[in-house]
């Protein structure tokens, strides 16, 4: 019989492609790796991994068992879904993570949700959006919320449930004092490119979903920041334009909370698309399917 833990393990090892990083994700030490390994060698009775004194690779065989682990792990789960839906009970482990923006809206609802259900345990993470998926489909998150600012986000793929919370304009974020704050229309661009011209550019590193986003928004216009300072986390953003820093591309009610920011709306309309990930596989889970409802409850709105 083959373990499923084992399983789990040899999946892992196939994604990451070394014993170390598999360690590391899993929270266990390279040897017991190396060791659960070898114990499933011998459940399978065929070699799985070719050693070398460099490296660990996966041999034929172990690509092959891989392949039937992903099938066979996500079937477990979905008869493990399906039992606890049959209980009906609201109780165990459900790791949730979330973008650092959202995460005061929801924590209150999370928390709220684990009162009403004392065997529940919420564990809850900060993630990026880039990550996410991956890090859902890989089991360390039953939950993801996560911000999406592409003009087509993504929609259900294979093992991956995704659940469209709100849509929201993306703004001009200025300082209140400056000379375009009280002006009715939209910013032109003409007017973008003086400001930003003008004014210290406030953005994401490079990497972040909202910085190839706004570089994209600001390229259509024919428009380069000359001073640039990148910080991360939209809520700095809000609150750097506030002082006066600089401007910035923020999410409309982001903007609108922050005092001493003035939000100007885009002539041509950037958006964002708040979103929640799960497995297929857990659709079921009532544990899981109540966080769900709580984010959705907690976040969701037709900004």
């Amino acid at each position: 019989m083959l373990d499923l833990w084992r399983l789990e393990i040899l999946r892992r090892f196939a994604a990451h492609g070394t014993i170390t990083a598999t360690a590391a994700d899993l929270g266990y030490s390279p040897s017991a790796i190396s060791q659960q390994l070898a114990t499933l060698e011998r459940e399978a009775g065929v070699a799985l991994i070719e050693r070398t004194a460099q490296r660990a690779s996966l041999t034929d065989a172990g690509r092959e068992l891989a392949e039937h682990a992903a099938r066979i792990l996500a079937a477990a789960e979905t008869a493990r879904s399906r039992m606890r839906a049959r209980a009906g009970t609201v109780s165990g482990r459900v790791n949730v993570s979330c973008i650092h923006a959202l995460a005061p809206a929801l924590a209150p609802h999370l928390a709220a949700l684990q009162r009403a259900h004392p065997e529940l345990n919420v564990v809850a993470h900060e993630t990026g959006s880039a990550t996410a998926a991956a890090a859902v489909l890989e089991g360390r998150y039953d939950l993801a919320v996560i911000d999406d600012w592409s003009t087509h986000p993504p929609t259900e793929d294979s093992g991956l449930s995704v659940h469209r919370l709100r849509r929201e304009d993306i703004v001009l974020a200025i300082p209140a004092d400056h000379p375009l704050a009280d002006q009715p229309g939209p910013a032109t661009a003409p007017q973008l490119r003086q400001i930003v011209h003008d004014q210290t550019w406030l953005c994401a590193p490079t990497g972040q979903l909202s910085r190839a986003a706004g570089d994209r928004y600001l390229s259509t216009v024919d428009a380069t920041p000359p001073r640039r300072w990148e910080f991360e986390g939209l809520h700095i953003l809000a609150a750097l334009v506030a002082t006066g820093a600089g401007v910035a591309f923020l999410p409309a009610g982001l903007a609108q909370e922050q005092a001493g920011v003035t939000a100007l709306r885009l002539a041509a309309r950037m958006q964002r698309t708040i979103l929640a990930l799960t497995r297929t596989t857990t659709r079921e889970d009532p544990a899981i399917t109540a966080c769900l409802h709580t984010a959705q409850q907690a976040l969701s709105s037709s900004r």
